[in-house]
């Protein structure tokens, strides 16, 4: 089939031009120079302008920075040259100023270190005096008698208290606490309830004996003699009637501290049994009886013997509240230090590598001592903490007996006796030490407990000590007071007891109950008997610092 439509025989573009070649066939081939060769020779004009121009602008700086130069130059030299009069000037003032300085400063340096001399000479003379007073007044001797009593009061007990609490931890561990752990956590029990009973059923009750409904308690735990109380209860109602409620408080608390102490023990008791830490358990309850022995040990050898006493013989009344205090924190920096050196010893006396934590003593290979071994190193340790015990508990004596004499205008002497009574003792402060004891001790093994667990032991020995020791020193420390005063509110209780029932050759001379009076209706203490009267008693009332807290004030440290 042919077309009909005749076309004219022209030739069609098919390809729209540009100045960059066709849209289809792409960009058409460049005339000009290559750009690369484009781009080198610009960049040449660029660089060879720049040249041109840097070297004209580098004269230009050159000429400007000589200019400048020669301007800086001058200026400095006029500057200098004005500053260097001055300067000159300044400092022959200043030399003058200096030298007139120092001759007014050596002048007064000599007025000045001739009145330093003659202080310091007043004061090196004051110290001696100081120093020799306790020679001059038998002082010194009372300090050894005081040492000596604690070597046997203290060191002794506590000897047998360490030796028990190592044997006894090295016994009941494998035989008792890992065989049979509820048993053990039942045995903690009965002691913890029986420690508790003790308060309320034995010592409240005789602290409540008091023939003059309080007044003889209150007195002697703040150490007020009876005038002081009379005059503060006529004059003072509201002071005085806070003593008796803060008395009444702390004798509770004394209790209320032993309840603590309780539940901290039986609850490290079940929590060893539970989690199959059979040492816990055991160490729990050999503390119990070291705790126990120490106590019923300490207390009746302070009752049977007495190496220091009142020179004169005056009346004294017990250590005062404020003195009570400063007691309780010399007692509580020296627990620390002793504590610390206690530790250092026992490392330095064990073979190397051995190691104590409490009733156990490990070897270098990480083993539980046993056997012969075992007795021979828990003896050495126990030795080294009856020392370090010792020596608290002789400063606490010494500065107990001292404060209690100085108000009454006396001082103390070394005088050996052998009273052999005041056993009453035995039903007073042994159990208020046991409270004070256990409460230090279970704090502060509950403390270690979470230290460990936090830890997971990785601590080092020296840290660990400080902790230890810090929280030692803190337990005991933060009670002292209050435990010291009840110590003194039952000594009182007890003299006031023992003359109400005797008669009235009895009467002490710190003013104790009239028993006359007592018995005729238990009024008011009278007048404290003549002065000749008085050392012819107050003799008779001090065993061993019995009638005295303040000699037997305070307890062992950890």
């Amino acid at each position: 089939m042919s077309d009909p439509i005749q076309r004219a025989p022209v030739r069609q573009q098919m390809t729209v031009q540009n100045s960059r070649g066709d849209i289809e066939s792409g960009p058409l081939p460049d005339a000009n120079p290559a750009r690369a060769a484009r781009v080198s020779h610009n960049a040449g004009q660029f660089f060879s302008g720049m040249a041109d121009g840097a070297k004209s602008g580098l004269k230009s700086a050159s000429g400007g920075l000589q200019t400048l130069g020669n301007t800086t130059w001058n200026g400095l030299k006029t500057g200098g040259s004005y500053a260097g009069d001055k300067l000159n000037v300044a400092g022959k003032a200043g030399w003058q100023g200096t030298k007139y300085v120092g001759n007014k400063s050596w002048q007064g340096a000599k007025v000045v270190g001739k009145a330093g001399w003659d202080e310091t000479k007043h004061s090196a003379v004051t110290l001696g005096k100081f120093a020799s007073a306790p020679l001059q007044n038998k002082a010194w001797g009372a300090l050894g008698g005081h040492a000596l009593q604690q070597m046997i009061t203290c060191g002794l007990p506590t000897l047998m208290r360490e030796e028990a609490f190592i044997e006894a931890y090295n016994m009941m561990l494998p035989h008792l606490a890992e065989k049979h752990p509820a048993a053990a956590v039942g045995l903690q029990v009965a002691a913890s309830l029986v420690n508790i009973a003790a308060h309320s059923r034995v010592r409240e009750p005789r602290l409540a004996r008091d023939p003059l409904q309080n007044d003889v308690a209150v007195r002697g735990q703040f150490g007020l003699s009876p005038s002081q109380g009379a005059v503060m209860k006529r004059d003072k109602p509201q002071e005085w009637q806070s003593l008796v409620d803060q008395h009444q408080s702390d004798s509770k608390r004394v209790s209320g501290q032993q309840v603590m102490a309780e539940l901290l023990n039986v609850g490290m008791s079940a929590a060893g049994a539970l989690t199959g830490n059979s040492g816990l358990t055991a160490r729990v309850l050999s503390t119990q009886l070291r705790n126990v022995l120490y106590a019923v040990s300490r207390e009746s050898l302070q009752a049977t013997g007495s190496m220091v006493a009142s020179r004169d013989g005056k009346a004294s009344h017990g250590v005062s509240d404020g003195d009570m205090s400063t007691n309780g924190a010399w007692y509580t920096l020296n627990t620390l230090a002793m504590g610390m050196l206690q530790d250092a010893l026992i490392q330095k006396a064990l073979p190397q590598g051995y190691t104590v934590s409490g009733p156990e003593i490990r070897d270098a290979s990480g083993q539980r001592l046993s056997g012969k071994e075992l007795h021979q190193m828990g003896a050495l340790v126990s030795g080294i903490r009856a020392a370090c015990n010792t020596v608290i508990e002789t400063g606490d004596a010494f500065l107990g007996k001292h404060y209690d004499a100085k108000r009454a205008g006396d001082s103390q002497k070394f005088s050996p006796s052998l009273p052999m009574k005041d056993y009453g003792r035995l039903l007073d402060h042994s159990i208020a030490r046991l409270s004070w004891n256990n409460f230090a001790n279970g704090s502060t093994l509950a403390a270690q407990q979470v230290l460990n667990a936090a830890t997971k032991g990785n601590i080092s020995p020296l840290l660990s000590s400080l902790l230890n020791n810090a929280g030692t020193a803190a337990a005991f420390g933060l009670t002292y007071k209050m435990v010291n005063q009840i110590y003194q509110a039952h000594s009182k209780v007890r003299g006031a007891v023992a003359a109400a029932t005797n008669g009235p050759a009895n009467i002490t001379a710190a003013g104790q109950p009239n028993p006359a009076a007592a018995i005729q209706g238990q009024q008011a203490i009278t007048a404290p008997p003549a002065p000749a009267q008085q050392a012819a008693t107050t003799q008779s009332q001090q065993p061993s610092g019995s009638q005295q807290a303040t000699n037997n004030a305070g307890g062992a440290s950890g």
